[in-house]
């Protein structure tokens, strides 16, 4: 059995966002792929921005993992993954044409790797899965399996069994693939910033 290694709660235990708002998740979920790349963050259950949002307790947060947020009520510094656009909208046309308009432009948006597409996520599709599978794979490498970090977690308890039902050996194969996926995105990114590197875009420097 391989020896375990220390492996600090936020590295693994995402429990605090299984009631987060979803724009939150799937935040988290891009901000720990790219860890796994590279990027030098912290985790982000440690990040500033994750406390801010928690200690909101679900309410709207501007220029916070929202999605979309109008310019002038977004907070004053672009947050990482966010990005300012203009858009001129024409009022007389109807929500279906401007709903398919809008659409039309977030598929021009693929080729620069900003775009997430939900099968990135894996089956089931949800960022909450992805991150549990993220938790399998970073307790594996630290030495655990499914009944020592059951044996050892136990104020862990309610988490940890929610891994119970996640096939482990599967798992690995669905980060990595997750994982290669979003190196691609990011090679992408670093195209369309004349071949800076891709922290620098994501993440502001």
């Amino acid at each position: 059995m391989s020896k375990k290694k220390e492996l600090a709660s936020e590295e693994w235990d995402f429990s605090v966002l299984e009631k987060a708002p979803r724009t939150l998740v799937h935040r988290a979920m891009q901000w720990e792929l790219d860890r796994e790349l590279g990027s030098g963050k912290e985790p982000f259950l440690k990040s500033a921005e994750c406390r801010k949002a928690l200690a909101a307790g679900g309410k709207s947060q501007k220029g916070s993992a929202s999605g979309i947020v109008e310019l002038g009520k977004a907070s004053g510094k672009a947050m990482p993954f966010e990005e300012p656009h203009n858009f001129l909208v024409d009022w007389s046309q109807p929500r279906e044409e401007l709903m398919d308009q809008f659409g039309g432009w977030l598929d021009t948006q693929e080729k620069s790797g900003r775009l997430l597409r939900k099968p990135a996520l894996g089956k089931p599709r949800q960022p909450l899965t992805m991150l549990r599978k993220m938790s399998i794979v970073r307790l594996k490498a630290n030495g655990y399996s499914l009944r020592s970090a059951t044996a050892q977690f136990t104020d862990k308890k309610r988490f940890v069994e929610s891994l119970h039902k996640i096939n482990w050996t599967m798992a690995s194969r669905e980060v990595n693939n997750a994982l290669t996926r979003r190196r691609s995105n990011l090679k992408s990114i670093e195209r369309t910033m004349g071949g800076k590197n891709w922290k620098t875009g994501v993440y502001k420097g």
